[in-house]
């Protein structure tokens, strides 16, 4: 039996249990300041010794799966993951040790939604997460065998993630050659989403897109896809007229998912995604022909757009409504080798800097690109930096629970602060640079950055807070929390000022505007602005994609910047009205950040790249 607090493998402290179902039980796990995901095999439920064997099977197979895929649709597991556990025993426990996912099943979320249906838009976003899932999976030559709501997670960041990996079976010659007589192997059933090849124990590849489709019919209609009729002449699932909110289009590729045979189904992950890719861009239709009487016609865009150019050319260099219409991918930098975490720019606008998960810190100049210095130190991931006001201080937040200080533009480490026992998650300067607000795993707290003195803490217990951000003129901070509330506080005296109760399930991304007036939040799929000063809701509009990641306001205030999955949108925030989409990076986009002139965007991704986009 395994108890709380007890050192496996000289490496991993048991800090709690998860949960327990089915033939496993689940705890969560310290490995070495990484917090992870311990799943213990029981066999107390298997009947005879060949039922045991079958478990013990299935256990290592997701085991072996996991340790050698990477991908963030996958949770991640050491090489070393999988071990035997004998102390206090009558037999020996087989263990996994895997990465810890935040989030929520794809079930869960919609619980917390108030049931509420999925749009096309967010339908798409996810269907081409998941085949891109899939792909990689089967590229492997590997069958998942269980695909449904229960067994998608979401991340706070939007990216989906497939878990359960116990019925993935591998697609192997003397496996193909098998399915060609009887089979008595382990069948995986879950009803409703398995296809009948899988029933009589014949799983293929394309068994994972039936139960892909299932589970967006479960999505778009909010019923189980049991609560469905069949067409008796055809055998088609009766769901369309529960999800009237979708395209024919969409609703066709669902049903061609879920065809009666594998052989009438998508063959590949990669068909999949050009289904999608033709909803998404389908080719357009011929120019109709021109009337030899010709009507008075509005300004062309062209047009527009020069006038927009007179003007701006006799005005200061402000940025126009709507002068993020029309953007350009100026520059792609590479340099990190993991996830770019952060980004930020200097206040002179020469500066880049970007933070990672590869533990390092880069400094770019953002007019050439050229990488002018890395900062190395950190001992774990980097989460968050923030630049003081006056561009000479740089401040980093680790999960290595350390906040540190360095000049700018010399990269010199100043000093250190330690947050043990606590996770740096997010940072933030005052805007007079004379003290930083931390948000760890369970506090939040406020430090003297000449001396590194810990001033307070704010809220005392605070572990469902996650993001931070400084009102324009320093008197209130505003911390965004996993429950989906909106705290602010007074970072001077400690006090709580007022709370905004948001309709969605956690805050993931956060910011003031310029003037101070307007306090923007983004969660799942939605993005909302707050009036800070009367504790009011202004405003609400949905994203194309879930898991709005990052929020960021031009210094004029008249652009809002979202970072959703792989999604960059701009959107004018006085009417909520998207003024432009930016695509390019091939994984979720985590940061980022306006110039202070407000002509150019850089983003950092979990594709390791940077990119700079340029208002045209």
């Amino acid at each position: 039996m395994i108890e709380q607090n007890v050192l496996l493998q000289n490496r991993y402290r048991v800090l709690q249990k998860l949960g327990k179902g089915g033939f496993g039980q689940t705890f969560e796990v310290d490995d070495r300041g990484i917090p992870k995901v311990l799943k213990v095999l029981h066999l107390d439920r298997c009947y005879n010794n060949e039922a045991k064997q079958k478990a013990i099977a299935l256990f290592q197979r997701e085991a072996a799966v996991l340790s050698r895929l990477e991908h963030p649709g996958i949770p991640k597991v050491d090489p070393d993951g999988y071990f035997m556990w004998s102390e206090g025993t009558d037999e020996p426990l087989h263990c996994l040790v895997m990465e810890r996912i935040d989030g929520i099943t794809l079930k869960q979320w919609r619980s917390y939604q108030g049931n509420r249906l999925i749009s096309e838009d967010q339908a798409i976003a996810w269907l081409k997460q998941l085949a891109e899932i899939l792909a990689q999976l089967h590229q492997q030559e590997l069958i998942h065998r269980d695909i449904k709501p229960s067994n998608i997670m979401i991340r706070p960041n939007g990216q989906l993630a497939v878990i359960d990996f116990g019925a993935v079976r591998e697609v192997t010659e003397t496996y193909l050659q098998k399915q060609q007589g009887n089979v008595t192997g382990t069948v995986i059933i879950s009803a409703g989403y398995t296809p009948p090849e899988q029933v009589e124990g014949h799983a293929v590849s394309q068994s994972d897109f039936f139960a892909l489709g299932r589970t967006f019919v479960y999505l778009l209609t909010g019923k189980h896809p049991t609560e469905f009729d069949k067409n008796a002449r055809t055998g088609k699932l009766q769901w369309r007229e529960s999800a009237p909110q979708i395209s024919k289009e969409l609703a066709d590729l669902i049903d061609y998912l879920m065809a009666t045979f594998p052989g009438q189904r998508p063959q590949t992950a990669q068909m999949i995604l050009r289904c999608i890719e033709d909803i998404v861009s389908p080719t357009p239709p011929p120019p109709p022909r021109q009337s030899i009487i010709q009507k008075p016609r509005s300004p062309t865009p062209q047009q527009s757009r020069s006038f927009l150019s007179l003007i701006s050319s006799l005005l200061p260099p402000v940025a126009l409504p709507g002068a993020w219409e029309k953007v350009k991918l100026r520059r792609t930098l590479s340099g990190h080798t993991e996830a770019v975490s952060s980004i930020g720019i200097t206040p002179d606008g020469e500066t880049l800097v970007s933070a990672s998960e590869d533990k390092t810190i880069q400094l770019w100049s953002l007019r050439t690109g050229k990488l002018l210095n890395t900062l190395t130190g950190h001992t774990n991931r980097i989460s968050d930096l923030a630049i003081s006001p006056d561009g000479e201080t740089l401040a980093s937040g680790s999960y290595d629970r350390t906040i540190k200080l360095w000049s700018l533009p010399n990269g010199d480490l100043l000093q250190t602060f330690f947050g043990r026992p606590e996770r740096i998650r997010d940072i933030a300067f005052s805007p007079n640079g004379q003290t930083l607000i931390s948000v760890g795993d369970s506090e939040v707290k406020v430090w003297a950055v000449r001396t590194g003195k810990l001033l307070r803490v704010l809220g005392g217990n605070s572990s469902s807070a996650r993001l931070v951000s400084f009102s324009p003129e320093g008197q209130t901070c505003a911390i965004g929390t996993l429950h989906g509330t909106l705290e602010l506080w007074n970072p001077h005296n400690g006090k709580l000022v007022g709370t905004f109760i948001s309709e969605s399930s956690s805050i993931t991304a956060l910011t003031f505007s310029p003037d101070g007036q307007i306090l923007a939040s983004g969660s799942s799929a939605v993005i909302q602005l707050w009036n800070p000063h009367t504790l009011r809701l202004l405003r609400t509009w949905s994203t194309e994609t879930s898991g709005v990641a990052s929020l960021a306001f031009s210094p004029d205030g008249q652009t809002l910047a979202s970072a959703s999955g792989t999604i960059i949108e701009l959107w004018n925030p006085h009417n909520g009205k998207r003024l432009t989409r930016l695509s390019g990076h091939s994984q979720p986009v985590r940061s980022v950040a306006f110039n202070p002139d407000g002509d150019i965007l850089v983003s950092g991704s979990g594709d390791r790249k940077i990119k700079i986009w340029q208002s045209v």
